[in-house]
């Protein structure tokens, strides 16, 4: 499915992409998961509301997965020290080490996806993940607060 639109086709292939290759990978977790720990990992500790609001999904949908990775050991709490009512919500040593092992199951999978590209498209693929992590890391501080 492409779009007569550049930017759309763009977006479109890059979420089906990241889509299929995390259901080949199968990681055992859902993608709230991975980007809730991924954001933590980024950006340090933060209350819930925050990462509800960053992930973009409801506030029950943080809570349910927050709850279920503290159950695991994979994230904490702790008392948010700017405000008493709150906490702060960080991903443990535990937490890093399986991102970590999902980073690394990910990549294998990705890598067997390209493993038949030609060099020269795997080279432009390169070059197109470094000029849209420059996009992402200008533009994270136009983001509206989270």
């Amino acid at each position: 499915m492409t779009s007569p639109d550049p930017a759309l086709s763009l977006v479109l292939a890059c979420s089906r992409f990241a889509r299929l290759s995390t259901r080949m990978a199968d990681v055992g977790v859902s993608s709230v998961t991975w980007r809730i720990t991924a954001t933590l990992e980024a950006r340090g500790p933060m209350r819930l509301s925050e990462i509800a609001a960053r992930e973009q999904v409801a506030r029950p949908t943080a809570t349910a997965a927050v709850q279920r990775l503290e159950a695991e050991g994979i994230l904490s709490r702790r008392p948010d020290p700017e405000d008493a009512r709150s906490a702060l919500i960080e991903l443990t040593p535990a937490g890093r080490e399986r991102l970590a092992a999902w980073r690394e199951r990910l990549a294998a999978t990705v890598a067997e996806l390209l493993a038949d590209v030609p060099a020269e498209d795997r080279a432009a693929l390169e070059q197109a993940s470094e000029v849209l992590h420059r996009i992402i890391d200008s533009s994270e501080g136009t983001l509206p607060p989270a």
